[in-house]
């Protein structure tokens, strides 16, 4: 029966724990070389200044409450001084190696954790599932403190204990021989060696009491953490989204901090920490109480037995001190070392967790094949009855797609929203892997490539690019280190090059204001137009447009288009756009509809007969149409309003 508890208790046996346990520390040791060994000889040298303090104490209530020699005193007095000074010495050097070094382990161990979820394939990176778990391992650090991080602190835990147990050993043993004098009342049960084994056992007893109590007080903490993971995830969602400076029009016109504040306390008042307050102020605060108190006890029972064989003359009032102080620290070192081992294995599970996330392997067929580097960017791509669908999807997103790119020309995709356009642009770039076909590039399967050399052949620009809060120039570059010179000459083949000029740092002008004050606020044409900028910097043989210019005016977008098909130069380019009219300078057009493509021709081609390009066209040139007529007819309107409007009474006779 009790295995049976125990192994619900812990989910991982004692030598997993320590397997886990052990497999953390070497990660946080190589993240941080050389930061443990100096805190764990900090550590040694603390606890062995402490013991010796102890010692000198009592030597000098000793002295104080005897002889009282005052050349003794005075040496004891300097001893105790030069103990401390050199403790705080090297406590110091310790400290100040420690930061000259700049490990800080712990930022370290969080770039793994960002670094996993940036390097994963993307179809996984897109699961809600994997973010789910990465969320829930940084909520059990803040929360319950649990994961790879502590598992450092059972390792020096551990050191201390053992450089404690040591010590303060060495300074107790003289209690167990210290016997009161033949005649005292009592004798025979303070010289007992069962009575210090009582004592034993009743500290034994009052300890593992104390653990159990304080564990299961854990248990119900822990529930609540793990119900309440939802109430984690709105609490720092509104947060971020308060602090998003894009959304900050939004909130204002529909006021909906209001909203978010609502969010917040249903998910920390209501949510969260209602709960906790709950548990503190009910069993988990109860348990946790009783806990304490116990652990108390062992150190009054000592406390109390010392006293005793004092008063019995067993050894003088100096000797009271160094046996209380150093016997409870025994105490309290073993109570430590058995919580510690507690502690470890209830950690266990979620270094487990950690390191499960940390080794997701990336499914996606990883190439070692190198891409030809060609001066002439005679790159071929073909998609081969390519079909596609999205995990957990039903309907496919793309289905018997078979393309040639010719090189060197344009090509555009077009369709109506969900036709699979932007899925089309995915898999050429190797984000996904199709479940049916195969796409080429030069005849052979882009999985043979390497990922990273494969992707260098391309340079996207998405619907939801990002920019960074950096200098405009490293912006382009992707670098802290660029060629400047370059990185201008795209900005000014982008449309940029007047707003460019304007801007009194140039380059190293800031995006954004978040890390410089004097950051620019770039429009949204203008920001599309630095990530143009930035897929021209990087120079790949394709280039592809996945709707960029979506916040462009048509003349805008038809002037950078005009301007793109001229720096494109030799270069494939691929273009998705809604306005069919800013494609028709490409060489071919492929038309999407319902994940297939329908129709592949030029523009007036396409036109010749009925299709969906045609009706897609002439269901925009109707628009236009009809913009342009109600633009013609409100400027009539105006040329021909009357003087004044006397069918209005709060205008009628007043002069114009």
């Amino acid at each position: 029966m009790l295995k049976k508890k125990k192994k619900e208790r812990y989910e991982l046996s004692f030598r997993e724990s320590v397997a886990w346990t052990w497999k953390a520390v070497k990660l946080l040791h190589s993240l941080a070389p050389g930061e443990m060994e100096l805190d764990f000889t900090a550590d040694i040298v603390g606890i062995i200044r402490e013991y010796i303090d102890i010692y000198i104490i009592a030597r000098i209530i000793d002295e104080l409450a005897n002889a009282r020699r005052p050349e003794k005193l005075l040496w004891l007095a300097v001893g105790f001084l030069i103990n401390m000074l050199i403790y705080q010495v090297l406590y110091y050097l310790f400290f100040h190696t420690k930061q000259y070094k700049g490990n800080f382990r712990g930022e370290k161990k969080q770039r793994l954790f960002d670094r996993k979820l940036a390097e994963l394939d993307y179809v996984d990176a897109e699961r809600q599932e994997i973010r789910d778990a990465y969320y829930k391992i940084q909520q059990d650090q803040r929360w319950l403190g649990l994961g790879i991080d502590r598992a450092y602190e059972f390792i020096e835990a551990t050191i201390q204990i053992t450089a404690a147990l040591i010590c303060g050993t060495t300074l107790s043993v003289g209690f167990l021989f210290a016997k009161v004098a033949d005649g005292t009342p009592g004798e025979w049960f303070l010289n007992s060696p069962l009575i210090i084994l009582a004592v034993i056992l009743a500290i034994a007893l009052c300890t593992r009491l104390g653990n159990t109590l304080s564990l299961a007080g854990y248990d119900i903490r822990k529930k609540t953490n793990d119900s309440s993971a939802l109430y984690d995830r709105m609490d720092r969602h509104t947060e971020d989204i308060q602090k998003d400076e894009h959304r900050a029009l939004d909130m204002r016109i529909y006021n909906q901090s209001s909203q978010l504040i609502a969010m917040r306390r249903e998910a920390v008042d209501y949510g969260y920490a209602k709960a906790v307050r709950k548990d503190w102020l009910g069993a988990a605060g109860l348990l946790q109480m009783a806990s304490n108190i116990i652990a108390w006890l062992p150190d009054s029972i000592l406390f109390l037995f010392v006293g005793i064989k004092a008063i019995a003359g067993a050894f003088g009032v100096g000797l009271v001190s160094q046996y209380v102080s150093s016997l409870t620290a025994v105490s309290n070192n073993i109570s430590w070392l058995i919580g510690t081992v507690m502690s470890m294995r209830i950690n266990a599970p979620y270094i487990k967790k950690a390191f499960e996330f940390l080794e997701l392997p990336n499914k996606m067929y990883q190439g070692s094949l190198t891409t030809e580097k060609r001066s002439d960017r005679q790159y071929d791509v073909e998609f081969r009855d390519v079909s596609f669908k999205y995990p957990a999807a039903e309907r496919w997103a793309l289905r018997h797609v078979n393309i040639k790119f010719k090189v060197g020309t344009r090509l555009a995709v077009v369709g109506e929203n969900g036709s699979g356009k932007t899925t089309f642009i995915k898999l050429l770039c190797r984000l996904y892997d199709p479940q049916e076909g195969e796409i080429l590039l030069n005849g052979i399967d882009i999985k043979k490539y390497n990922p990273k050399d494969y992707m260098g052949v391309f340079s996207v620009v998405f619907q939801d690019y990002f920019l960074l809060s950096q200098p405009l120039g490293e912006n382009v570059a992707c670098a802290k280190e660029y060629d400047r010179a370059l990185a201008e000459k795209c900005l000014r083949d982008a449309g940029f090059g007047e707003r460019l000029e304007s801007l009194p740092n140039g380059l190293d002008t800031y995006v954004y204001k978040e890390y410089e004050q004097d950051g620019v606020q770039f429009s949204g044409g203008e920001a599309q137009k630095i990530a143009i900028a930035r897929a021209l910097y990087k120079n790949a043989p394709f280039i592809i447009l996945d709707e960029p210019t979506a916040a462009l005016d048509p003349i805008a977008e038809a002037e950078i288009y005009s301007q793109f098909d001229q720096i494109t130069d030799d270069r494939t380019a691929i273009y998705i756009s809604h306005r069919l009219s800013s494609c028709r300078f490409c060489d071919e057009i492929a038309v999407f509809d319902d994940g297939k493509i329908v129709e592949l021709g030029t523009h007036d081609s396409l036109l010749e007969h009925d299709g969906k390009y045609k009706a897609l066209w002439e269901a925009q040139a109707g628009y236009y149409a009809e913009e342009k007529a109600r633009d013609l007819w409100g400027n009539a309107q105006r040329e021909e309003k009357p003087k004044r409007c006397d069918a209005c009474p709060a205008f009628r006779n007043r002069p114009l």
